[in-house]
């Protein structure tokens, strides 16, 4: 999102500035309009860098707040109690898997380098991240698993280091021999945390 506004915004004010000094030319050798094209590249440099942080982090804090009445509302259902070990399964979603391309994960195709996570859904992990690709998600009763086309990945609970919701999905840290930094989207992440911890007992 942050580089889509910024080429708008780079758009827009250079073909100003380029229709501006087009209808002025006989002006370019005078101190106010040399001045006049200062203060427009103060302003690009403004919005540039201001507007899409603006924007980014109002729709943060719009999806936190959505994902909070998502799980209040959850909770007022039932929550972890309506959790049904379906084959050993808690919860199953279909999302986007990504990965850091530091720490090559086992078991997923190192090919998929286009795409990154949102700058809104995984804020400050996303650097050196990348698509792995369109799968399934399963919390079990034992481990974390994800399946599709070319892929078969598990991570065992007492491998898992450490996860965190964000406003789009949770990111996860394997140790082990394996070590390794991974995110899923999940449509309710706070909900998905929360039966996590509840299929590892608490942990």
């Amino acid at each position: 999102m942050t580089y889509a506004l910024r080429k708008l915004i780079a758009f827009v004010f250079l073909g100003g500035m380029f229709w501006f000094i087009y209808q002025d030319l006989g002006n370019l050798d005078k101190p106010w309009f040399m001045h006049a094209l200062g203060m427009l590249a103060v302003v690009f440099a403004f919005f540039w860098l201001l507007i899409p942080m603006v924007v980014v982090r109002l729709r943060i804090r719009r999806r936190v707040r959505r994902n909070r009445e998502r799980y209040e509302q959850w909770l007022a259902e039932g929550g972890t109690e309506n959790a049904r070990l379906d084959g050993g399964a808690v919860l199953h979603e279909k999302g986007t898997l990504y990965v850091d391309m530091r720490t090559p994960v086992p078991g997923v195709p190192g090919g998929g380098r286009v795409g990154r996570p949102s700058d809104v859904a995984f804020p400050d992990w996303r650097c050196t991240c990348r698509v792995a690709q369109r799968t399934h998600c399963y919390i079990m009763d034992d481990r974390v698993s994800f399946a599709g086309k070319g892929l078969d990945f598990s991570v065992p609970f007492s491998e898992l280091k450490s996860f965190a919701a964000t406003p789009g999905g949770i990111v996860f840290e394997s140790g082990g021999k394996a070590a390794a930094s991974f995110a899923f989207t999940f449509q309710n992440p706070l909900a998905a945390a929360e039966l996590l911890r509840f299929a590892m007992g608490g942990r």
